[in-house]
């Protein structure tokens, strides 16, 4: 699982035209919070950046921080910077300029700036902030530090919180980290956001296993249902053994590991799993048919012994003899 492409790609021709227009727009058209006028000389520099960053985006087709155009309209964002220490105007640039040619690093660094100088992200800046902080994220993940990757995605949700790239990493590490109490709120978001995202619902049901059973438990039993759906009942059987010889009041455990023993025709075992899983759940009418079957099958009836005809109860057998 990786994050989309957006993350690590330049942006394409038409996203480029796009985010052009919407950047000139938002420089041309300050929120409240960038309300305060700039110096002359800072505003001079700002357009002079801004200028610089449109020919970026029309002159590559790729967008990276160390080609020219990209560098002198970063020189010219903080030359703006240094004349208007802290103003927001000019930290939304640098952002903006900083996330577009996939400078992802200061891009974080400074949209944080820009928050925390009173400025709110639009819908397009917003969007830029997380494809900036998952790819952040991601790259912590790609070399180990599975925490920093979780710091990062959170600080995307924190920003943007129906991304659900975010979120969905989050419930992952959670996982992979042993804290399946923190990964259910993470995938339950997930499935609220999109309902239809892939793997999201089998996460989530693991998840709330590994918390309520224990981890390595809901693992093998997991293990086992996988096993069993690829056709290898004997390794499904050793997994869902596991699962029990763990957690022995794992009842799911308990009955999985007789419906192989059933299917494999091991009646006697099977009466005996389904009759755990029964005792941890008396209610449940699957485990209470189960249980009677295999009984029956494992221990049938005797069949009745016919009289031989002609001999009646208490009748003497003839011998033949006087």
């Amino acid at each position: 699982m990786a994050p989309t492409t957006s993350a690590h790609s330049p942006l394409s021709s038409a996203r480029r035209v796009a985010a052009l227009i919407v950047f000139a727009f938002f420089l041309a058209t300050p929120s409240g919070a960038l309300g305060q006028a700039l110096p002359g000389n800072a505003s001079e520099s700002l357009a002079r950046g801004e200028a610089l960053v449109a020919e970026a985006l029309a002159t590559y087709d790729a967008q990276y921080p160390d080609r020219p155009l990209w560098r002198q309209a970063f020189a010219a964002g903080r030359t703006a910077l240094d004349l208007a220490p802290g103003h927001p105007e000019v930290l939304h640039f640098l952002a903006r300029a900083y996330s577009l040619s996939n400078w992802h690093g200061p891009a974080i660094e400074t949209w944080q700036e820009y928050a925390a100088a009173g400025g709110r992200l639009s819908e397009e800046d917003a969007e830029l902030f997380a494809i900036s902080g998952n790819w952040n994220a991601f790259a912590a993940y790609s070399r180990g530090d599975l925490q920093g990757a979780a710091s990062q995605y959170a600080l995307v949700i924190n920003y943007v919180p129906e991304n659900v790239e975010a979120h969905r990493w989050l419930g992952r590490i959670m996982l992979e980290t042993r804290r399946p109490e923190q990964a259910i709120p993470a995938w339950r978001t997930v499935l609220e956001l999109d309902p239809d995202a892939e793997g999201a619902a089998y996460f989530l049901e693991l998840a709330q296993a590994q918390a309520r059973w224990g981890i390595d438990a809901a693992n093998d039993f997991y293990l086992g249902i996988n096993r069993y759906e690829a056709g290898n009942l004997t390794q499904a059987r050793t997994s869902f053994a596991a699962a029990t010889a763990r957690n022995a009041e794992y009842a799911a455990a308990w009955a999985w590991s007789g419906r192989v023993a059933f299917e494999q025709g091991f009646y006697e075992d099977a009466f005996i799993a389904y009759g755990r899983a029964l005792a941890l759940e008396p209610n449940n009418a699957n485990y209470q048919w189960f249980t009677r079957e295999s009984q029956r099958l494992a221990f049938p009836e005797p069949e009745p012994v016919e009289e031989e005809q002609g001999v009646s109860d208490g009748a003497e057998v003839s011998t033949g003899q006087n």
